[in-house]
């Protein structure tokens, strides 16, 4: 029974001496871990001001955008409006007219040509010597 005593007395303490590194490594992360804690606990509040300032910045923003937006977003409706309205007279105006303006002021300039030019044939002057070309 003694020889049994012994063994497992001797594997506690190669298992105490195996783990020696073990919980050395432990001990060592525990240190780092506790100065990782307090340099946390000193610089956290700070960072946390900062995400709160970049957070109310943002949101600012966004309602600026929004605002301007709606109010972009209106503007072009009131022109799209005006747009319309200005198409819609254009075509009744179109459709009561017998003739198009264009039309009608074409048509004028041409009787206007033809009478200048009759008024010099009978005022003995040819429409050609208007141009500096002479008789022909």
């Amino acid at each position: 029974m003694n020889e049994i005593l012994i063994a497992l007395v001797g594997m506690f303490l190669l298992a105490a001496l195996v783990s020696i590194p073990f919980l050395v490594q432990v001990w060592r992360t525990v240190k780092e871990m506790a100065t990782t804690l307090q340099i946390l606990n000193r610089d956290l509040p700070v960072i946390m001001k900062n995400l709160e300032e970049i957070s109310t910045n943002v949101n600012r923003t966004t309602t600026t955008i929004h605002r301007e937006v709606a109010e972009l977003s209106l503007t072009l409706r009131r022109v799209q409006g005006i747009a319309g309205i200005f198409l819609g007279v254009t075509d009744v105006l179109a459709h009561r007219m017998k003739f198009p303006l264009v039309r009608t002021v074409t048509n004028s300039l041409a009787v206007f040509k033809g009478v200048r030019a009759f008024m010099g044939v009978l005022t003995e002057r040819c429409p050609d010597q208007d141009r500096g070309q002479g008789n022909l």
